[in-house]
C-alpha cells in the first residue's frame, strides 16, 4: 500500500513520543500530516529542506 509519512535524513522514520496517539501514515498529502511535518521542523529548529518531510512510501505488514 503506498501512503504519505513524516521523515527525517537522521531520524528516519521515527516520530517523537510526543505523537504518539497520532496516525504516522496517511493515504494521501493530508492537512493533518502537513501540520504534524511543521510541527516538528519547528520543535527541531528545522524546515523541509534540511528536516522533517512527507514522503510517499510503501506500508507492508512485517513478518
Amino acid at each position: 500500500m503506498i501512503v504519505w509519512a513524516p521523515w527525517h535524513p537522521r531520524h528516519g522514520y521515527d516520530v517523537p513520543d510526543i505523537w504518539e496517539n497520532e496516525p504516522v501514515a496517511f493515504g494521501d498529502l493530508t492537512p493533518r500530516l502537513l501540520a504534524m511535518v511543521r510541527a516538528l521542523n519547528e520543535n527541531d529548529g528545522t524546515n523541509n529542506r534540511n528536516g522533517w518531510r512527507a514522503v510517499k512510501t510503501v506500508l507492508v505488514r512485517a513478518p
